[in-house]
């Protein structure tokens, strides 16, 4: 399945149009005919974990159009894509589409993109907390054509995990880390202050995560927000990623720890 397929299946908003191109048209083409299956690996709301769906090849080579012109003369107007779990056919996802002046559109789905994307993220409900209901809230919304709204809430996780940082780095090091400064420098000399010492690598290296999130609430357009929620979703995404593997890897140092010490000790018992 090419890019433009996937994103107008799993991650684009409803309503939100996209130009078809002569670079895109054939992709979409496919889609909307069914002359070629499509296949995608997903959650499974009915399985209840992931799964591939792929589409029944309704069409056929003929009368596939080769140029623009064509392809909307024949396939302006709406259009049904079903999808079937490939664990169980009797799970089946439905996504709606209106073509019209050259732009596509979609206009409905089952199930809707937080159905997709909330067990995703259950993963994270120990690292986030509290802070979860916010990141759940920020796609709920998303799912519903709300862009700046989910943005204030991808701004409260970003600024708890930077706190939740600093406060680490108070307990850590009181002496030598300077919470005056902290206290009163902007997001992005925060973010430097604790470095990769409290912060995730990909916090450091993309301080402007924060910016972008702030702009998009005070200054950009709903279309804008929606457009880039996905990016900063994943940004979050990526971060609470890394906090996650440290924590797996510090339980496994500690099992391995524990392990060891038994050893020793029955080792050293038998000895005496």
């Amino acid at each position: 399945m090419t890019n433009v397929v996937r994103f107008l299946i799993l991650d684009e908003g409803l309503y939100k149009p996209l130009e078809i191109t002569n670079s895109n048209f054939n992709d979409i083409q496919t889609m909307v005919t069914g002359s070629m299956p499509i296949q995608f690996d997903c959650y499974c709301v009915d399985c209840k974990r992931e799964a591939t769906f792929r589409s029944e090849k309704k069409g056929s080579a003929f009368g596939i159009s080769n140029n623009l012109e064509a392809f909307y003369k024949f396939n302006s107007g709406s259009h049904s894509i079903q999808f079937s779990c490939q664990r169980d056919f009797t799970h089946r996802y439905t996504f709606n589409f209106l073509i019209k002046d050259y732009t596509i559109y979609k206009i409905g789905q089952y199930p809707s993109i937080a159905d997709l994307e909330l067990p995703a993220i259950q993963k994270y409900r120990k690292i986030l907390s509290s802070d979860y209901q916010y990141f759940s809230k920020a796609i709920g919304l998303f799912a519903n054509g709300i862009g700046i709204g989910s943005f204030v809430y991808l701004r409260r996780i970003f600024e708890n995990l930077i706190y939740e940082s600093r406060d680490l780095a108070v307990q850590t090091d009181p002496e030598d880390f300077d919470i005056e400064t902290f206290n009163r420098s902007k997001m992005i000399e925060k973010i430097k202050q604790l470095g990769t010492d409290y912060l995730p690598e990909f916090v450091v290296n993309n301080r402007s995560i924060y910016g972008i999130i702030s702009k998009g609430i005070h200054e950009l357009s709903e279309d804008d927000c929606k457009e880039i929620f996905p990016v900063m979703k994943l940004s979050i995404e990526l971060i609470l990623d890394e906090k996650l593997a440290q924590i797996q890897k510090e339980q496994r140092v500690q099992e391995a720890q524990r392990a060891i010490s038994k050893i020793h000790s029955d080792l050293t018992q038998q000895n005496h």
